[in-house]
């Protein structure tokens, strides 16, 4: 009976000591959901007379803000209690949009709302992930890009037809970085909120400057393997 619970103690030691403990499991699925803000401003200088003014060139400074929201699913493979990587697809879809517009003194305004049903764009994350802490409230530290994959804009034309038109490249890379809190409430489950900056790097010579950048506030509900 004694080498019988010997045998069993012993065989339950060698498989504890091969489960993965808290902070240890390798591998996480996570879905996401996100607010988000968009901003960019731009000036242009087109050499086109401009009738209104007599001006040999037409000057338009535009500035234009967005709202909306961005769902998704991550995979993250953890190196280390600390360090990780993670990637993913994020759905994004803007709710409503206004232009300021100066075109060489005049100013107007648009504003519009997205309310058609495919005009949503799509992001693939690529992370590098950070937690300083292995206790269960941990800061999470993000860095490494998106590649932004041209969505098409759904012009309408004078009899209310709808054309799909697409501009720009068809994937554009663009930075990120973020800085939130990473809670475990047990070896599976994990929290992140975490809000992030994206800035546009893209080249644009034609523009005398133009700037780009969005704001969300990413949280993931996390499950480790």
């Amino acid at each position: 009976m004694k080498s019988l619970s010997y045998t069993i103690l012993t065989l339950m030691l060698i498989i504890g000591s091969h489960l993965p403990s808290l902070g240890q499991r390798k591998f996480s699925l996570s879905v996401s959901v996100a607010p988000t803000y968009s901003h960019s401003d731009a000036k242009l200088v087109v050499p086109i007379a401009d009738p209104a003014t007599q001006l040999p060139s037409t000057e338009v400074v535009t500035k234009a803000h967005s709202v909306g929201y961005s769902f998704g699913v991550m995979g993250r493979y953890d190196f280390s209690a600390k360090w990780s990587v993670s990637t993913g697809l994020w759905v994004t879809h803007s709710l409503s949009s206004s232009i300021d517009v100066n075109e060489n003194g005049s100013s107007f305004t648009l504003t519009y709302p997205y309310s058609h049903p495919f005009t949503f764009a799509y992001k693939i994350p690529l992370l590098i992930n950070y937690r300083p802490l292995t206790t269960r409230l941990s800061p999470y530290l993000s860095a490494g890009a998106t590649g932004d994959i041209r969505s098409k804009t759904y012009a309408i034309l004078g009899d209310g037809q709808e054309i799909p038109v697409s501009f720009g490249k068809a994937m554009v890379v663009t930075p990120l970085l973020g800085l939130g809190g990473s809670y475990r409430f047990n070896d599976r489950i994990s929290l992140i909120v975490q809000p992030t900056i994206q800035y546009d790097v893209q080249s644009r010579p034609s523009y005398e400057y133009s700037h780009t950048y969005q704001l969300s506030l990413q949280t993931q509900l996390m499950y480790h393997f």
